[in-house]
């Protein structure tokens, strides 16, 4: 996998997407590709596909006008059909048992770092090769994110960074035990897309009271953190349950949830290992360093291949499983950093060490 690009984008929502469109082209050409591709290849009914990517579309038009304008700009941009920019950011794919996006997610903050600092970590797993960039957006109003998500894709970054000392990320939640309405194509997002999250909120507690009247389709499990506090949410269709960080500073999560009455809809060990399993051995590993974590130690833990290679955390092509790591990024709360590396951080982030005397 090449280099992940950093670019930077401002004025309006049409000159940021074209901004994008422009310095990200093959990129997004790629993603495009490999996007369609995927579907072609799969199961879906592509029909019924794509009836259902015009309606929530039209959704997306009507809900986020500046988020439709921005997307305008990215096919303008990289000399694409709006169709296809459209195909890659209307996340539909997700919901079917086709494509999988099996992530993990770690906060540790003060109390669990040696340093102090909070420290927020990603490794985004998916089935199908999506090539990742690093964006910075600059609003009018003096607002400015940082994310890292697809090449032409704003709809669901992997993780987030304002300059109001707010970050986000997400890994997704998957059970056969959850009902989807298919009907609310119409009227939700198909998950919670935290570019909104970023562009809206300033505090945890903005993010808290914006997800109670999100309109969403599934759930998602999601971490955020200010500089006061952070706060692990297990997202439902409905509703959410919470739980803030407390004096041990540390949450994560893989794909399953673990808090009160949201344990009933997961799916059984044995049709899911994976998401147990990286949990397990996350909380594993973590108790190796308590209270002393160091931003070498946090990449470590997503460098890890025990149980592989369908159920490590770093997690790599094999003829086993069905998804890679495309991305690992780590957020440094206080120092306002966003540290990215493309595929696997064993691979593109190499440690050597010496004994010292």
């Amino acid at each position: 996998m090449e280099c992940i690009r950093k670019i930077v984008v401002s004025g309006s929502p049409y000159e940021r997407g074209r901004q994008q469109g422009e310095f990200l082209k093959p990129l997004i050409h790629e993603n495009i590709n490999n996007i369609i591709d995927s579907l072609s290849s799969s199961v879906l009914d592509i029909g019924r596909y794509r009836e259902i990517t015009v309606r929530n579309a039209e959704f997306l038009k009507n809900r986020c006008p500046e988020q439709w304008e921005e997307m305008e700009g990215i096919a303008k941009g990289a000399d694409a059909s709006f169709d296809d920019i459209l195909t890659i950011n209307i996340p539909s794919y997700f919901m079917k048992d086709t494509f999988a996006e099996d992530c993990s997610m770690l906060l540790a903050r003060s109390g669990s770092t040696l340093d102090g600092l909070t420290y927020l970590i990603k490794n985004r797993d998916m089935e199908m090769m999506e090539h990742q960039a690093a964006i910075e957006y600059l609003y009018p109003d003096g607002k400015t994110v940082l994310e890292v998500n697809g090449a032409g894709i704003i709809t669901y970054p992997a993780i987030g960074l304002n300059n109001n000392g707010l970050a986000v990320t997400s890994t997704g939640f998957w059970s056969p035990k959850t009902e989807i309405d298919m009907e609310d194509i119409d009227c939700c997002h198909i998950f919670v897309n935290i570019h909104h999250l970023l562009e809206k909120c300033s505090c945890t507690g903005d993010v808290l009271e914006m997800l109670k009247t999100y309109p969403r389709m599934n759930g998602l499990n999601m971490i955020a953190a200010d500089r006061q506090g952070a706060v692990l949410i297990e997202t439902t269709k409905d509703g959410y349950l919470c739980r803030w960080a407390d004096e041990s500073g540390i949450l994560f999560r893989t794909n399953h949830y673990c808090l009160g009455e949201h344990v009933y809809q997961n799916p059984d060990r044995d049709k899911y290992l994976s998401t147990f399993l990286r949990y397990e051995r996350i909380e594993e590993m973590l108790k190796q360093q308590k209270n002393r974590l160091r931003f070498q130690d946090l990449l470590k833990i997503m460098s890890d291949h025990v149980n592989g290679p369908v159920n490590a955390i770093c997690r790599h092509p094999n003829t086993y499983g069905r998804t890679e790591t495309v991305s690992c990024s780590i957020i440094v709360l206080e120092d306002g950093e966003l540290f990215t590396t493309p595929g696997n951080p064993c691979e593109h982030l190499i440690n050597i060490k010496t004994e010292l005397v």
